[in-house]
């Protein structure tokens, strides 16, 4: 009952931690929640991936909504759903990388809640990037980019839950550094593997093999911003996490591009 019960709270915690869904409820954490709520964030993205495939199945079947229109409705909606926290990490990310000071100052930056010129061009820059790509495939593919609506946010959270579990911290304090020191690292990977497997075989089942393609390019995205992150960063970080879903969606959106 207990299991039931830390479970339940996890997932209501993955809301809160990781969306703009509101739940507004004083939650426990402790390390079987965090745990949990760690465990929650791919399926969360999954549940996210699945309003925006609906959203797009319903726009297409049911009116004579242009491509360029549909991309953008999506792209808002992705924004709308998620807060912009991700968005924002991204955005502090890229005035601290490029500050092109050294890494304690790289740091103080991404503390700092002030908006930066270099910010502002490089979100500008990954919308753009986002709104292409989606609507390219779109434009290639109708109704077959409805499974990558669905998976891509799934995979791109997978990564984040990777890239934390397999870096340190750049900090010894923050969110990041607590999180990282209460979860259950040995439950978490297993369910990371888990995930992988499952999506895999749904793939195989399927005969959707364009799809195993995203889940190579997720996994190889993870490995190079992980050294990149360490090299400039000393590490991980709520801001590094949050801008590597951002920027592994549009990667996976490229590949998406490639093989519809």
């Amino acid at each position: 009952m207990n299991k039931l019960k830390n479970s339940a709270i996890g997932f209501l915690l993955a809301w809160q931690f990781f969306s703009a869904i509101p739940v507004k409820r004083q939650l426990t954490m402790n390390d079987k929640t965090v745990t949990w709520m760690y465990a929650f964030l791919p399926i969360i993205g999954l549940i996210m991936g699945g309003m925006y495939a609906t959203t797009a199945y319903v726009l297409f079947t049911y009116s004579n909504i242009s491509p360029l229109l549909l991309t953008i409705v999506l792209v808002v909606g992705m924004i709308v759903v998620t807060g912009g926290l991700h968005l924002d990490g991204w955005i502090d990310m890229s005035d601290a990388y490029f500050s092109y000071g050294d890494k304690e100052k790289r740091l103080a930056i991404l503390d700092d809640p002030r908006t930066g010129a270099f910010g502002v061009i490089s979100v500008i820059c990954l919308l753009l990037l986002k709104i292409g790509f989606i609507y390219e495939a779109i434009v290639q593919g109708a109704f077959a980019i409805i499974p990558f609506l669905t998976y891509i946010p799934f995979l791109a959270r997978i990564g984040v839950l990777t890239v934390f579990l397999t870096t340190e911290t750049s900090k010894q304090t923050g969110l990041a550094a607590y999180f990282k020191g209460v979860i259950w690292k040995k439950q978490l990977s297993i369910s990371v593997v888990l995930l992988c497997v499952g999506y895999i075989v749904i793939c195989i089942v399927l005969a959707n093999y364009s799809m195993v393609i995203l889940i190579i390019a997720m996994l190889l995205g993870v490995l190079l911003y992980r050294k990149w992150i360490i090299k400039n960063f000393g590490g991980v970080s709520g801001d590094l996490l949050g801008a590597h879903c951002e920027g592994m969606e549009v990667l996976l959106w490229l590949v998406a591009l490639l093989f519809i």
